[in-house]
């Protein structure tokens, strides 16, 4: 982390957006955080998007669905299926359900609020707010009052190019729909992400090229087109140091030396020790990129092979998060 670069409180946030390339670990981050915010005694939800169920096998539970469930203890979630939010938020507003039936139901017209108007990002993103705004008793919406029923919402984003259009998508409608219903959630939403107090990016990455790349690109278009706030980039799945003194270090040629001359399982050793060593260079390689072109505080999470994946792993991934909590 560069001197100039303030360490990230999350569980200060109200939201936090968990942004990156799919494939890097979006979902067990978002996992990790959300165990180590509930461990912390913090009432919280992870929101997946469109319509995923990640959460319900990293926890060994049935599906989700758009309805909130228990993942853990003060650990929730729920599965945003886009027809499902959209449907909610035009019955509310429209009052009929009548009339979403027959006009927003419309073989024609879904299609168009979706493709042109981009309805369903912004919708979806829409009932993250209401998330966040909800109350114990179920109220929901700004002028809501009693103990908030969340702490904090973890949200699982998709993948890089979908999770920046559903951060883009507020003031995409309000540049569409210039008055009315649509413009004014819009521009609630837009305030919600812009609130540096409440909401949050963390950028997750792995260091090797594309979702390096792929991640200061994104971080390019979230400071230009988005308003919000970028607490700093996680690199998961970082190959451990070898050598954790100069003393090991130092000694390293003459143990290397000493395993092949040896041969058999204390040469295999080496090898692997070498391979370990190589990885962990390339790694360094992207973490300075990150570092230089970002600007951002940076953490390294380690590998958590598949098959170790369960509640206890995620748990001890989530204190590794520990300094930014």
């Amino acid at each position: 982390m560069s001197p100039s670069s303030p360490t990230p409180h999350l569980l200060a946030q109200r939201v936090v957006f968990v942004l990156g390339k799919g494939g890097v670990g979006k979902s067990v981050v978002s996992a990790a955080l959300g165990l180590l915010a509930a461990g912390r005694g913090h009432k919280v939800v992870i929101a997946e998007s469109s319509g995923a169920e990640t959460m319900s096998a990293l926890f060994d539970r049935g599906p989700l669905g758009y309805t909130p469930g228990v993942l853990a203890d003060n650990l929730q979630g729920i599965s945003i299926t886009p027809s499902a939010a959209v449907e909610e938020y035009l019955v509310r507003t429209l009052r009929f359900r009548l009339v979403y039936e027959m006009v927003f139901r419309n073989r024609f017209v879904e299609p168009f609020m979706n493709a042109v108007l981009g309805l369903s990002d912004l919708i979806t993103v829409g009932k993250v707010m209401d998330l966040e705004w909800e109350r114990v008793d179920g109220s929901v919406g700004p002028d809501a009052e009693g103990p908030l029923k969340y702490d904090l919402v973890v949200v699982d984003s998709p993948a890089t190019g979908h999770g920046l259009s559903l951060l883009k998508s507020p003031k995409a409608m309000m540049d569409v729909a210039r008055v009315g219903p649509l413009h004014a959630n819009a521009r609630m939403v837009d305030q919600l992400l812009s609130d540096r107090e409440r909401t949050a990016v963390l950028l997750v990455t792995l260091a090797e090229d594309m979702p390096v790349s792929e991640t200061i690109e994104a971080a390019a278009v979230l400071r230009e087109r988005v308003d919000i706030k970028l607490a700093g980039v996680i690199v998961n799945g970082v190959t451990p140091r070898l050598f954790t003194t100069a003393e090991q270090e130092a000694r390293w040629e003459a143990v290397r030396a000493e395993g092949l001359a040896l041969g058999g399982e204390a040469a295999a050793a080496v090898r692997d020790a070498e391979r370990s060593l190589r990885d962990r260079a390339r790694a360094d390689k992207h973490i300075e990129r990150l570092r230089t072109e970002l600007g951002l505080p940076l953490l390294e999470l380690p590998l958590l092979p598949k098959r170790d994946l369960d509640v206890e792993a995620l748990r001890g991934l989530g204190s590794f998060l520990e300094p930014w909590a």
